[in-house]
């Protein structure tokens, strides 16, 4: 039992991290720490300096590995040699003001204020406001003197200095590498998906879904790669390029997906479609040779050509064709690494901010200043020596955190993993003692597992950073229950005051958010469905379907974000509710990827391969039905009464558009997309 427990955990954790990215970022990390040790506390110990000396300088080694995430290489060198100057501000003036007594707690509510603030500048700011809020913290922590500044600065430098070592020669970037993991983990999706849609034995609705988010999320991950790196300077393809095969592959093993599931799972699937599948399987192996693609190719070619096309099973079998055809193409491009002159990477469209006052990170820090200004004093009645800890828990809880449910669920899982931590931390420390290696050990363990599992579950970080603490205690000489017992309390208070101050001080409603983020998303839904429809109606012509549909992925996956702390809302219908509406979205995303892929396929072809004047008049009437559809959507949830329609079915669309239907080519497969997108978009209605 125990060992399939930890199997079925190692799979999850695997499944959860294609291409390894969390797992290299938390052994980076890890190895950083490890490094900082070795360097620092032997070198503390031989001039004569306090253990404190080595541990600011390893904690300040560790967050420059963490809090770096700029999205190049040389961006993030020059980020990690900047973090020295906050750091070492942040220390002298926490061990200056500490002399002052509650002077020092206002110059931590100041410093707390200022590295929110400077959020604004991107992920540079981000990781000089934490690094100067963690040097300051652990300064007032470790009990700094004023004349230990200089030592504290050396530590502080040699800390930057190994994280820059570990960054750029112990474990550099491997965007090759990464490239490979990726794509490798996108024909794991692709199997498993394709494995539960021909499972016809055991019809899992629930599973399938879970296979297709897995399968965008991966492939939203390769976009987010080459968002960070240049593909033509290790493939022979521009980014473009990759970008739209990578959209052709997915695209076409969700349509396969969808065509298997709709057959009849009581009825043996035609020769044909078996043959094409049996192709499919062999291009998602990772290391074909060049003779099996031309043979999966060629069968997949054949099996096409002899099935029926006006038949479900036809359809299955030419979309296995496309998907074989999409998958070959990848395997060219990653197996062939032709090094090619780089183009110019295209900088990201800018985003205006539209000015509606006060900018969100003023906002923020405002809240933070104010939240952790009530933390300090309910946090000295509680500890006089241990207020820092509520402090702490008020800001961390607006780390990542914006709307006031994400605030109140970031708060109890922080509560809960430092529960669980303590109770943890007692019982290892009651097992190992004083024993210095294994407290080392196990500190370095849960540094890793507290960074690997971050985004896991917030609860986990909360859990491995108190049982690190109690190891630090221990290291420090100065454990006892009744101290981690103290972090439980300070800890509830900082969240109690964090949540207060979420609620009553430029109080963002999380439902409100999940509204705005919605109607974000349907406006480049409605944009992916006047380019498509354009690009079908009049092939030929070059479009930005893919950057769209992917700009449409990054829309739902805020969308999903926001609507989280709904599914864990008080009521069973407000769970209920926001679980639903999630799902009719990401299931109306798989409709709008087909229509973009409809519209990519029209662009390719001849100009003029068009359709027919009155099947274009059909298709342009569905698309104004189905936009019809979704303004009605976003008025029901402005507020406005809005009369669901009587009856959903697939051909909900009006007769004149399924007129079109038996038209071959990209023209049928947008009347299919809008037809479910309306169908899918009316059932929203029904729960708005």
């Amino acid at each position: 039992m125990a060992f399939r427990f930890v199997q079925e955990t190692v799979r999850f954790l695997a499944v959860s991290d294609p291409g390894r990215l969390r797992l290299r970022a938390a052994t980076a990390t890890t190895i950083t720490v490890v490094l900082a040790m070795g360097v620092l506390l032997p070198g503390s110990t031989v001039i004569g300096q306090p253990l404190t000396v080595a541990l600011l300088g390893t904690v300040v080694a560790m967050q420059s590995s963490a809090a770096v995430k700029d999205k190049d290489q040389h961006s993030r060198v020059i980020t990690t040699l900047l973090l020295v100057f906050p750091a070492i501000a942040a220390v002298s003036m926490s061990a200056m003001l500490s002399q002052f007594g509650k002077v020092a707690d206002v110059g931590f509510i100041v410093v707390l204020f200022v590295a929110v603030w400077v959020r604004r500048y991107g992920p540079r700011g981000t990781a000089l406001g934490m690094v100067a809020f963690i040097c300051y913290f652990f300064a007032l922590f470790l009990r700094a003197q004023p004349g230990q500044i200089p030592i504290l600065a050396v530590s502080i430098v040699a800390g930057v200095g190994i994280s820059l070592l570990v960054r750029t020669v112990i474990l550099p970037d491997r965007p090759g590498l990464e490239l490979k993991r990726l794509v490798r983990a996108l024909r794991a999706a692709s199997i498993d998906v394709l494995e539960v849609a021909s499972n016809r034995g055991e019809r899992n609705l629930d599973l399938l879904r879970k296979k297709l988010d897995r399968l965008g999320s991966t492939a939203l991950m390769i976009d987010d790669w080459l968002d960070r790196h240049d593909a033509a300077q290790l493939l022979s393809v521009t980014n473009d390029d990759l970008s739209v095969r990578i959209f052709d592959a997915q695209i076409a093993t969700e349509q396969l997906v969808s065509a298997l599931w709709a057959l009849d799972p009581n009825k043996s699937w035609p020769n044909s479609l078996g043959q094409a599948t049996t192709a499919l399987g062999s291009c998602l192996q990772n290391n074909p040779s060049d003779d099996q693609l031309r043979a999966a190719r060629r069968l997949a070619a054949a099996a096409a050509d002899k099935s029926d096309p006006s038949t479900q099973a036809g359809i299955a079998t030419a979309g296995a064709m496309r998907a074989v055809q999409a998958h070959i193409a990848i395997h060219h491009i990653t197996s062939n690494a032709l090094r090619t002159e780089s183009e110019p990477k295209k900088k990201p469209d800018e985003v205006e901010e539209t000015d509606t006052g006060w900018n969100s990170s003023t906002k923020a820090a405002i809240q933070v200043a104010v939240a952790t200004s009530a933390a300090t004093i309910l946090g000295e009645l509680i500890s006089p020596d241990r207020w820092y800890w509520a402090v702490l828990t008020a800001f961390l809880v607006f780390t990542g955190a914006s709307t006031r449910g994400e605030i109140l669920s970031r708060a109890g899982h922080r509560v809960v993993g430092t529960i669980a931590g303590v109770l943890a931390g007692v019982l290892l420390s009651a097992l190992v003692g004083n024993n210095q290696p294994l407290q080392l050990l196990l500190l370095v363990v849960c540094v890793f597992f507290a960074f690997y599992l971050v985004t896991v579950a917030y609860a986990l970080l909360s859990f491995f950073v108190t049982v690190m603490l109690a190891m630090l205690y221990g290291l420090l000489g100065t454990f006892s229950i009744e101290v981690l017992e103290l972090r439980i309390y300070e800890t509830a208070a900082g969240g109690l005051v964090g949540i207060a101050a979420a609620y009553f001080i430029f109080s963002t409603g999380t439902r409100s958010t999940l509204i705005s983020k919605i109607d974000d998303y349907l406006d480049q839904m409605t944009a992916i469905i006047d380019t498509g429809i354009g690009a079908v109606v009049q092939p030929g012509h070059e479009t930005d379907l893919v950057a769209d549909i992917r700009k449409l992925d990054n829309a739902l996956k805020d969308l999903v974000t926001a609507g989280k702390p709904l599914e864990m809302g008080p009521t069973t219908r407000t769970r209920r509710g926001a679980k639903r509406l999630l799902r009719i979205m990401t299931v109306s995303n798989r409709s709008s990827h087909a229509l973009a892929r409809a519209g990519v396929s029209a662009s390719r072809g001849e100009p003029d391969s068009g359709p027919s004047q009155e099947t274009r008049r059909a298709l342009r009437h569905a698309a104004d039905v189905t936009k019809a559809t979704i303004a009605d959507v976003k008025r029901a949830l402005a507020g406005e009464h809005v009369e669901p329609p009587e009856k959903l079915t697939e051909t909900s669309a009006p007769d004149v558009m399924l007129q079109s239907t038996t038209t071959p080519g990209p023209v049928r497969s947008a009347v299919r997309s809008l037809s479910t997108l309306n169908r899918t978009m009316g059932e929203a209605l029904t729960h708005v």
